[in-house]
This record gives structure tokens, sequence and C-alpha cells, in this order.
């Protein structure tokens, strides 16, 4: 495996000698959220671990981690790569993600403290400058975040459990178009999503997510990413 260039800057040396697993694990995901580690690179334990500085038994336990959160897979005789999706696989992450986002923003509505909003709209500003400067990296990262912060707000752990599961294949087809993305669009959308949660309003919330999500990456006259799996794998049955 080639040197990644894709992590935080922390993660580009020697990693701090606290929960090396967990730093092992930000590492790789970062890598692979960011195109330096593409779908069915190998990854070899001891080259990460001496790449990192690390004995091989965080990074095995890391490794471990990301094959159940589905960020990477095993195979007898062939090692451990990252993972690749087909259409279908996609399409069957992109359906339940927008369900369960859907659910975390009901959620959320009604959890909303004056503080999360507070960090919603610190987010959601990193973003427009992003998207000022046309940072395609630094607005995925940071529309991950935002989502994410949702989540966590929902308060509902087993929700979010599901949700980590799923965040490898949705951000497979957001990188694979982030090019195609109008990046000051893109924040505005989340602005009228954030405005749909400070209402309060659980329905409404939800609402704007699903409306979100189905409407991602979809600058005028462009298709979306609905249509675009539909013309992978044909018309999907309707989200839930």
């Amino acid at each position: 495996m080639g040197e990644i260039r894709g992590g935080s800057e922390r993660a580009r040396g020697t990693l701090p000698r606290v929960v090396l697993s967990d730093l092992v694990k930000e590492y790789v995901v970062e890598a692979i959220m960011s195109g330096a580690l593409k779908p069915g690179e190998r990854i070899v334990e001891s080259a990460l671990a001496r790449q990192l500085g690390v004995s091989q038994a965080p990074v095995r336990e890391a490794i471990r981690d990301l094959v159940l959160m589905g960020f990477l897979e095993t195979e007898p005789y062939k090692g451990t790569s990252v993972r690749s999706f087909t259409p279908e696989e996609l399409w069957e992450v992109y359906t339940v993600r927008a369900a369960l986002e859907s659910l975390a923003a009901r959620l959320a509505a009604r959890r909303l403290q004056e503080e999360d909003v507070k960090v919603l709209s610190d987010i959601l500003e990193a973003m427009v400058q992003a998207g000022h400067d046309g940072d395609v990296d630094r607005m995925t990262r940071l529309d991950n975040q935002f989502h994410e912060t949702i989540l966590q707000i929902a308060g509902n752990k087993v929700l979010y459990q599901l949700w980590l599961t799923l965040k490898f294949g949705y951000w497979t087809i957001v990188t694979a178009r982030k090019s195609t993305f109008d990046l000051e669009m893109l924040a505005r959308r989340h602005q009228e999503l954030l405005e749909a949660l400070k209402t309060r309003d659980p329905a409404k919330a939800a609402q704007a997510m699903r409306r979100h999500i189905e409407d991602l990456g979809k600058p005028p006259g462009e298709n979306n990413l609905v249509d675009s799996l539909e013309e992978i794998v044909g018309e999907p049955e309707a989200v839930v």
C-alpha cells in the first residue's frame, strides 16, 4: 500500500500513544473518504503499522473494527482491502440511509438545544467558506460532520450505530459525484435543513432531511444521485 496522503495532520506521522486503534481507524477512514485509498486497494497490516509508527496490535484491532463497520473487507487468500460496492448495494445503502437520516432529523428536532444550533451553525459557516473557496474535499468532510452532528443530537445510540455502518457506502456515492457539486448551493441546502430543525417541528425536519438527501448534488439541469443510480441499476423501490 502506498503512502496515504488523505488523512488529518495528526494522522500523518507517528500517532500519539493514546487509544491507538481509534486513531488508526480515523486515519484509514479519512484516507478512504478523501479518495487516497481506493475501493479494492489492499490494506497491509505491517505496512500500515510502519507508516504510522505503531505496533501491529492496534492496527489489527482497527482493521477488524473497520471490517465490521463495512469500510474494509477480508477474503480468504486475498487479505484485507477497501470495500468495493456493486451498484445494487450502493442503491440499498442510499435508500436505507435516507430513511435513517429522516428519522434522525425527526428525533433531533425534539431535542435541539441552542448549543446544538451553535455547533451546526459553525459547521455551516465553514461550509459556506469552503463553497466560496471551491474546496470540494473540505466541503465533503464538513457535509459528513454536519450530518453526523444531527445523528448525535438525535440521541438514539442504535440509530447512530446503524448510520455508522452505512457511512462508507453512502460516502462512496458522494465521493464519486463530488466533482459535479455546486458547492455554494450545497451549503445553502444545509442552511435550509438547519432552518427546518430550528422550528423544532419533527415532521417538518424529517421532510426537509428526506428532500435534502434525495436532492443531494443536483445542480440545475443535472441528475441527482437517485437519477444516477436508476441509470445504473434500473428503477428502484421507493424510499420508505
